[in-house]
C-alpha cells in the first residue's frame, strides 16, 4: 500500500529553462546533480535564446560544385592591404587550388598531388601555400596564377604561418620535426629563403612524433605534435622542452577565437587564453561524444569560429546505440555550454570569408562543395532533423516514489508536427514511447497514464522554415503514488 497520505497535493511542474546549461551527457554527471537547465541529449538545437531550444540555421551552396566526389582539402581567404579589391576565397579540391572570382571557382594552381591538404598564410600582400608535397608557391590575388615569387628555395612544407615579420613553414618529408623560417620582409616587400640546409629549428626530432600543426597565438608560434606543444618566441628563443603536454593530431582542429586558442586532442577539446601557460579541457560535458571519435578521424577533426562560438567537426559518432551523422560540436563562448549538430553533408574544413558585404563562415564538404555556414533554413535544400531529450525527472524529489502523469503540455513556436515522446527508467534510448504531435503553441495532451519513478520527455521533428523554438514542458496533472513496496 502507498505510504504517502498527500497523494493529491501535487502542483503543476514547469520545465521551461530547457537549454540554459546546454547538453550534458548522462554518463558525465549523475542525475541527482544534473543542472535543471541542461538536457542529456539534443541534436540540431541550440540555446542562444537562453532558456529555450532553437533549431540551428542551415548551409547554402557558394558558387557551384567544384569537383564531384572530391573533398575540399583547404579553405583560406587571401587578403591584401589597402582597399582589398583583390581579396579572394581559396578552395583546394582534387589536384587544383581555386579562387572564387565573381561567384566562379577559377583554377589558380593545377596538376598537384590529388586530394592533398593545403594550408596558407597571408604576408607581404601575397598568399603563401603549401601541401607537403609540391614546392611552396605564392599568389598576388590578381589575374595571374601561383608562382615562386618570394618562395624560391623555400621548403616543400606541410604547415605554414607568419610570425614576427617572417614566414614559417614546418614538416617536410625528409625532416618531419623541422621548422623553417624566411628572412625578415624587406622594405620593398619581399622575403628570401636560404635553402633547406639552414634557417631552421629542429623541434625535438628524436621524440618519435612529427609536427602536426603550427599556429601563431599571442607572443609565440605554437608548434604542435600529437602529445605536446612547443613554443617559439623568435629565431633565437624556443623551448627545449614542452610546457604543454597535450597536442593535436590535426592542424585543422586548431582555431583562434576571441577569447583564446582551441584545439582537439583524443582526450578532449582544449582552450588556452593569452597569458596562460597551461590549457584547460572544456569538453567534459560532452565526453560521451569525445570518447567515440574514431581513431581514423583524429587527424581529420576540423574547427572554425564566429563571433560567439567555436565549431568542431568530428565525423560520424556512434553513441547510446544511435549514430550522429557528420557530427559538429558547438561551444558557446559567452555562456560556456555545448550543443551537438548533425549535418546532411560531411563538413571537413571551415574558415572565415569577408565578401565585402558580410563576414561569413564557409565550410567545405567531402563532395567538392563549399557552403556559406549558418545560412538559410536547410542543409542545401535538405530539411534539418532535430531532437531533444530532457535529463531524468523524478518530479517529487524522491526517485523511489511512484508517479502517474495524466496531463502534459509542450510549449513551442513553429514546431507543428513534431513528435512528443517519453521513456521511463526501465526503457533504453531506443525505446521512446509516443505521446502525440505538437499542434498549438501550447499543445496539451490529455488522458495520459504514464507510470514512472523517473521519466525523460522528448521531442523530434523536421524543419525547413526556420524560427522553430521549443520552450519546454508543463506537467499539469500528476499524482504521487508514494513508495509502493
Amino acid at each position: 500500500m502507498p505510504n504517502n497520505a498527500q497523494l493529491n497535493l501535487t502542483p503543476p511542474i514547469s520545465i521551461r529553462n530547457i537549454m540554459q546549461n546546454g547538453v550534458i551527457c548522462e554518463n558525465v554527471v549523475d542525475e541527482a546533480l544534473m543542472p535543471s537547465g541542461s538536457v542529456n541529449f539534443a541534436i540540431n538545437l541550440h540555446g542562444d535564446r537562453i532558456g529555450s531550444a532553437t533549431v540551428r540555421d542551415g548551409i547554402t551552396l557558394l558558387g557551384t560544385q567544384i569537383v564531384d566526389d572530391k573533398g575540399i582539402k583547404g579553405l583560406h581567404q587571401a587578403l591584401d592591404t589597402g582597399t582589398g579589391t583583390n581579396d579572394r576565397l581559396i578552395a583546394v579540391c582534387d589536384t587544383t587550388w581555386y579562387a572564387l572570382i565573381s561567384d566562379v571557382w577559377t583554377a589558380k594552381r593545377t596538376s598537384l598531388t590529388t586530394n592533398t591538404k593545403a594550408r596558407f598564410t597571408n604576408f607581404i600582400d601575397l598568399v603563401f601555400g603549401v601541401n607537403g608535397v609540391e614546392v611552396m608557391q605564392t599568389w598576388d590575388m590578381g589575374g595571374g596564377n601561383f608562382t615562386t615569387t618570394s618562395a624560391v628555395s623555400a621548403p616543400s612544407a606541410t604547415f605554414i604561418d607568419n610570425f614576427r615579420s617572417r614566414v614559417w613553414a614546418a614538416k617536410t618529408s625528409g625532416n618531419p620535426s623541422r621548422l623553417y623560417y624566411s628572412s625578415v620582409a624587406s622594405s620593398g616587400g619581399t622575403i628570401l629563403w636560404t635553402g633547406t640546409d639552414s634557417s631552421f629549428i629542429d623541434v625535438a626530432p628524436g621524440d618519435g612524433e612529427d609536427i602536426t600543426g603550427i599556429k601563431k597565438f599571442g607572443t609565440g608560434l605554437y608548434v604542435f605534435k600529437n602529445s605536446t606543444i612547443y613554443r617559439v618566441f623568435s629565431i633565437n628563443q624556443t623551448e627545449p622542452d614542452p610546457q604543454i603536454l597535450v597536442g593535436t593530431y590535426s592542424q585543422e582542429s586548431i582555431t583562434v577565437a576571441k577569447d583564446g586558442m582551441y584545439w582537439h586532442h583524443p582526450s578532449g577539446i582544449y582552450r588556452l587564453r593569452k597569458g596562460e601557460t597551461n590549457p584547460i579541457e572544456i569538453s567534459r560535458p560532452v565526453y560521451d561524444i569525445i570518447k567515440n571519435v574514431t581513431r581514423t578521424n583524429y587527424s581529420e577533426v576540423s574547427s572554425w569560429n564566429d563571433d560567439d562560438h567555436c565549431y568542431f567537426s568530428v565525423g560520424s559518432i556512434s553513441v547510446y546505440g544511435i549514430t550522429i551523422n557528420n557530427c559538429v560540436l558547438r561551444w558557446t563562448i559567452s555562456t560556456e555550454i555545448w550543443t551537438i549538430y548533425s549535418y546532411a553533408q560531411n563538413l571537413i574544413v571551415g574558415n572565415t570569408y569577408d565578401n565585402s558585404n558580410a563576414i561569413d563562415r564557409v565550410v567545405g564538404d567531402d563532395d567538392g562543395n563549399v557552403y556559406t555556414f549558418n545560412s538559410g533554413n536547410t542543409d542545401n535544400t535538405i530539411a534539418i532533423n532535430y531532437e531533444l531529450e530532457t535529463r531524468w525527472l523524478n518530479l517529487s524529489g524522491l526517485r523511489s516514489e511512484e508517479k502517474v502523469i495524466k496531463q502534459l503540455a509542450a510549449i513551442h513556436e513553429n514546431m507543428q508536427g513534431a513528435e512528443v515522446g517519453q521513456r521511463t527508467g526501465s526503457k533504453n534510448r531506443l525505446e521512446i514511447e509516443p505521446i502525440g504531435s505538437l499542434e498549438d503553441q501550447e499543445s496539451i495532451f490529455n488522458s495520459l497514464s504514464i507510470n514512472a519513478k523517473r521519466i525523460k520527455l522528448s521531442i523530434r521533428g523536421t524543419s525547413n522554415s526556420g524560427s522553430s523554438i521549443f520552450q519546454g514542458f508543463e506537467i499539469l496533472d500528476w499524482t504521487n503514488e508514494g513508495i509502493i513496496s
